[in-house]
């Protein structure tokens, strides 16, 4: 019980940082003025964020 536990947090974890790394593309690409490609990643990081709480 307590390993799956342990894995349950490490998964939210990787979880998180996918999150995260996305979240930082989306911002890069809008201060470099690539608004097309950070609203195509923006989408992604909503998709993703929307599928990671269904599961």
């Amino acid at each position: 019980m307590i390993e799956n536990v342990s894995k349950d947090s490490e998964i939210v974890k990787y979880e998180e940082s996918i999150a995260e790394i996305l979240d930082r593309a989306v911002n890069l690409f809008r201060r470099t003025n690539l608004t097309e490609l950070a609203d195509k990643w923006d989408r992604i990081l909503k998709t993703y964020n929307s599928k990671r709480r269904i599961q």
